[in-house]
């Protein structure tokens, strides 16, 4: 296909969106969608360019409904292939990178890389057309939500295919501002590491200007504590570290929910920063957690012992023993130094942050205890508990499976991980100061541990120790394990050939348990893993953008 029919196609698709966006129902608000539109209507009228905004925050890929083949969303979190899980469906695509057993002709995901270049076209066509809205207040709130989301979508974009390095070589992604035309070349190189982040952070500069701060906006809108935020976590993958933390410390209006469990269960508390919105039932037009009706999260991530009107659960993200030691205790102390650890009884007195997270044998889990012992219910093998624990955190226990979707709001970013990049960044640039020290202890604080203060005098190699296993415990599960271990480098040692482990349960004549840590799974992690290919069908249409750290 030559050039010019390629371009014809990418315009001809710009229009297509405009109408494919009211063509559906919305994924954050209750607006209605116009019946018929002319690209004037679109941004003219007020409600039509908030639609068309709407679309894009719509677009975003979270945990819950990433892109996966075009169904059964939410079928399993980037940490299923870190040491933290597993994933108990062996076809899924997680199987394949958990092994580097890819290359770029079948990436896993392989979608995300269009879909990310989808939604920065769209913010490009609206920052070309916002200008047409007579309404100033409005024109300049939807600018600002626009700028953070594309900025949004260029993070994900360099975190996954893009790596930070001392080399010459371009290693960040295509930039692209603009809608292309018919008189633009497509064929675009990669952009530098920094070159991307310079341009994210303007975006992200020109989003604060603009926007509101929190309590001044729709809930699911981005703000301008939002953008700080985000610009905290960007600059600290940069290894910015005094401006992440600067950026961090601006970030204000937000404080920890007191409840660890139910954060994430309930929508719009002041933990939140900005989270993907899905309706619940009472909603006209839902959008559900899972992108299946009736089923979700809940159905996709519980044991299939639990059944509901149509069939039990799928088993899910799973959690690894190598994730459950690295807990503290709830002395703060940790298990090989605290009196209060049991190896006859290894789930008691941990930080209460586990109990929250992670079902295990002798759980209540929607209502009853569960056995994952061998003979157990959850023992047999055909539960998929290979690692025999599963995962806890983002379940609705009291939503009956398959009566209704799973409306959990997928959280990117809380105040919590504003204070633990805060911690980092500070520590990494001027050492374990007491600010580092109050924001790590504000966290464990929270969590319940009964002392929650770190050791005085500690050196910053080890507080940068400290503050990774908080990290590593704090945002389990929400998708920031599989980039931390890739940005400290650290992923190989922790991955390539070394063991996954589980815990083989016995049950006693006199009714206690015995417990025994086996190896569920070896895994491989080459160097090039580090940063995920672009698949080959993206490189065929712009094969400028050449494949880095050896793909």
């Amino acid at each position: 296909m030559n050039r010019k029919i390629k371009n014809i196609i990418q315009f001809g698709c710009t229009l297509m969106c405009i109408t494919m966006l009211f063509s559906c129902s919305s994924d954050i608000l209750d607006q209605t969608p116009k019946d018929s539109l002319t690209e004037e209507l679109v941004w003219s009228d007020p409600q039509g360019a908030i639609q068309f905004v709407n679309g894009i925050y719509g677009g975003m890929q979270s945990g819950f409904d990433r892109n996966y083949d075009g169904w059964a969303k939410g079928l399993y979190l980037l940490d299923g292939c870190t040491d933290d899980g597993d994933v108990s469906m062996g076809w899924t695509h997680s199987t394949v990178l958990q092994n580097a057993q890819f290359t770029p002709d079948n990436v896993p995901w392989g979608q995300t890389w269009g879909d990310y270049y989808a939604l920065i076209r769209k913010t490009n066509l609206a920052l070309e057309n916002l200008d047409r809205l007579q309404d100033e207040v409005l024109r300049n709130r939807l600018k600002g939500e626009v700028h953070f989301l594309r900025a949004f979508c260029y993070h994900e974009l360099l975190r996954l295919y893009g790596i930070k390095s001392t080399g010459a070589d371009p290693t960040g992604v295509p930039i692209i501002d603009k809608v292309l035309t018919l008189d633009d070349d497509l064929q675009i190189n990669r952009s530098s590491y920094d070159d991307v982040v310079n341009f994210i952070i303007g975006d992200l500069d020109k989003a604060v200007s603009l926007l509101p701060s929190k309590g001044n906006i729709e809930a699911g809108r981005a703000t301008s504590g939002a953008a700080y935020a985000l610009k905290s976590r960007v600059l600290l993958y940069a290894e910015r570290w005094a401006e992440a933390a600067a950026a961090a410390k601006l970030v204000v209006g937000y404080t920890l929910y007191p409840d660890y469990r139910k954060l994430f269960l309930v929508k719009n508390n002041d933990e939140i920063i900005f989270a993907k919105k899905f309706q619940g039932p009472d909603k006209t037009h839902q959008t559900n957690a899972g992108g299946t009706p009736n089923a979700g999260w809940d159905v996709y991530n519980s044991p299939n012992t639990f059944k509901g009107t149509s069939d039990g659960g799928w088993g899910g993200n799973l959690v690894t023993q190598n994730f459950v030691d690295s807990y503290d205790m709830a002395d703060g102390e940790s298990q090989a130094t605290s009196s209060l650890f049991d190896p006859n009884n290894p789930y008691v007195n941990l930080d209460p942050r586990f109990e929250a997270t992670v079902v295990h044998n002798g759980s209540t889990f929607r209502g009853r205890v569960i056995e994952m012992f061998e003979g157990g219910r959850e023992g047999d093998p055909g539960a998929f508990e290979f690692t025999r624990y599963f995962l806890r955190k983002f379940h609705d226990e009291t939503l009956s499976l398959y009566s209704r979707s799973s409306d959990q709001d997928w959280i990117f970013i809380r105040y919590a991980e504003v204070l633990l990049n805060y911690a980092e960044a500070q520590n990494e640039a001027v050492g374990p100061d007491a600010s580092v020290y109050d924001a790590i202890k504000e966290i464990r604080q929270r969590a319940g541990i009964t002392n929650p203060d770190l050791p005085a005098g500690l050196s910053k190699s080890v507080m940068r120790e400290k503050i990774r296993n908080e990290r590593r415990i704090e945002l389990a599960f929400e998708e920031h394990r599989f980039f931390d271990i890739r940005r400290w480098k650290i992923a190989q040692n922790l991955l390539d050939g070394k063991p996954v482990y589980g815990m083989k349960i016995t049950k006693n004549l006199d009714g206690s348990f015995s417990y025994q840590k086996q190896i569920v799974e070896t895994r491989s992690f080459p160097e090039r893993l580090y940063v995920l290919p672009i698949p080959q069908s993206e490189r065929d249409k712009n094969p400028a953008a050449k494949q880095i750290n050896g793909w």
